[in-house]
């Protein structure tokens, strides 16, 4: 029986890690409650049932069937609350989230293809993303001209035009003194 706890605990600390990396399943066109049943509830819920089972198999006289019963309250009691903290604060608060449109390829590497150019004209980049080439205006961060075939960095796109710096910038930053 003791066996059979542990497992379910190593189980279930092995689905906390992969929620804690992979997140909260954020999709909420699925039924309503469906979507609370998921890697974290499971997680927890197999969790607690090794932690309550393990020691009643080891330090009581109770028979199969009560620890049973008992680990397994314990861990209904323990999804019931993880779907209480996801239903009152994480599908809500994700709800409220607010994604800032023009950062979303911050650091994002991209290529001069037209000079960046001091005025207020700019120049042009390239870069991939989502498997498909884009080319957009651009204007250099600090001012500075910027020849075409240089790598940049994008620091945010806005109106149509991408801000970038020079990637060179950044790995300079980037470098940690010897």
């Amino acid at each position: 029986m003791r066996p059979l706890f542990l497992a379910v605990f190593i189980v279930g600390l092995v689905l906390g890690v992969v929620s804690m990396i992979g997140g909260i399943d954020q999709n909420h066109r699925r039924g309503a409650w469906v979507k609370y049943v998921n890697l974290p509830t499971a997680g927890v819920a197999a969790a607690l049932f090794g932690v309550v089972g393990y020691p009643l198999a080891t330090y009581t006289n109770l028979g199969t069937a009560p620890i049973l019963a008992i680990a397994g309250i314990a861990a209904a009691a323990g999804a019931a609350a993880t779907v209480g903290v996801i239903a009152g604060w994480a599908v809500p608060s994700s709800r409220r989230e607010s994604v800032d449109e023009r950062y979303l390829l911050q650091g994002h590497l991209a290529k001069v293809v037209r000079a960046i150019r001091t005025d207020e004209e700019g120049g042009e980049i390239s870069y991939e993303h989502d498997g498909a080439r884009h080319t957009v205006m651009a204007r250099s961060l600090d001012g500075k001209a910027i020849s075409a075939g240089v790598d940049v960095v994008i620091e945010r796109i806005e109106n149509a035009i991408a801000y970038v710096e020079l990637w060179s910038t950044i790995e300079r930053e980037l470098k940690l003194p010897s």
